[in-house]
């Protein structure tokens, strides 16, 4: 039988040669060609990527993209906190690069966002491909930090289009129509999570920083639902801001409910944790919410982010729905 060549297999065997890693292999194959191209690479590897904290086990894949490499990771939840690299994906991003401030600029958010849905080709124009899964851009982050513009998607190529340079795009992520549709049954609306970073490392260990913070969240609920006011309001920063209350309206607003409650169950469902990209220092958290007490119920999505201060400490610095 006649093995057909690739251009893929051929640059992986020829990083073979040289001795790299399967994750070097993909990360040679991506800077050789520097953009979307036919197929994608098989770069099976297993590990803790570097920044995910803790992704909960209902959340089994991660779409974390390498913005300076041009290159999305796929990434498989094979049991708590271990993750597969099911493939390496070459995309494009925005004409400008990465680092979204403005509206128009033409660059690509860093960030931590999730899809909010599915758009069928039928409802878009041509240059979006088969479809779109449009990202929560800006998120709280964004806007927390007066970042501008909308509408940053995960898409597809024109149809009959079949490459595209790396830096080509209004500011989305594209990849080719048929990493598209595959990726459609793994991708869970309002949940799957999207990293686009500047780069893509493994960690060879548990950073005590994140323990600590893991620790801490759930410290955060123990002292909320056991209505332990002062140790739960001294989960949150000084520079606290819900967008609507700073920190002592928040305490005064806080300790107004909590003193109304006979008890409180608060249960975090589908948490997520993510070291902001580029900021070691901050980390958000997204999960959903079960919370019933003596005179009230909800449920729903929740986001906090924790910011490490100067002595050591994870406070919270923004908490709201979403």
């Amino acid at each position: 039988m006649v093995r057909r060549i690739t251009f893929a297999r051929l640059i992986t065997a020829f990083a073979l040669w040289l001795g790299y890693s399967a994750v070097a292999q993909a990360e040679f194959f991506g800077a050789i060609s520097g953009g979307i191209q036919a197929g994608q690479v098989d770069a099976r590897v297993e590990g803790v990527p570097s920044g995910l904290i803790h992704v909960s086990p209902d959340l089994p894949n991660v779409l974390w993209v390498d913005l300076d490499r041009g290159a999305m990771h796929l990434l498989e939840q094979t049991r708590p906190g271990w993750f597969t690299q099911e493939r390496v994906i070459p995309v494009s991003i925005g004409k400008s690069g990465f680092g979204k401030a403005l509206e128009g600029d033409l660059k690509t958010p860093v960030g931590v966002y999730h899809v909010t849905q599915f758009l069928s080709d039928a409802k878009l124009a041509d240059k979006y491909g088969n479809g779109a899964f449009p990202l929560n851009y800006p998120n709280i982050e964004d806007r927390l930090s007066q970042r501008t513009g909308s509408g940053i998607w995960l898409h597809g190529l024109p149809k009959g289009v079949h490459s595209r340079p790396q830096l080509d795009s209004d500011g989305c992520v594209v990849v080719d129509n048929e990493t598209l549709d595959s990726l459609r049954p793994l991708i869970l609306e309002n949940e799957t999570l999207v990293v686009l970073s500047p780069d893509f490392q493994w960690s060879t260990k548990i950073q005590p920083a994140h323990d600590q913070l893991l620790k801490t969240i759930e410290q955060w609920r123990e002292d909320w639902q056991t209505i332990n006011n002062n140790a739960y309001l001294g989960h949150y920063d000084i520079s606290f801001t819900d967008t609507k209350r700073d920190i002592t309206a928040w305490k005064a607003y806080k300790t107004r409910v909590n003193s109304s409650k006979r008890r409180i169950r608060v249960e975090l469902e589908k948490l997520s944790v993510v070291e902001y990209p580029g900021q070691s220092d901050l980390a958000t958290v997204r999960f959903y919410q079960i919370y019933e007490s003596s005179n009230y119920q909800w449920r729903g999505w929740k986001q906090l982010l924790w910011r490490m201060g100067s002595d050591g400490q994870w406070r919270i610095v923004y908490e709201g729905n979403g």
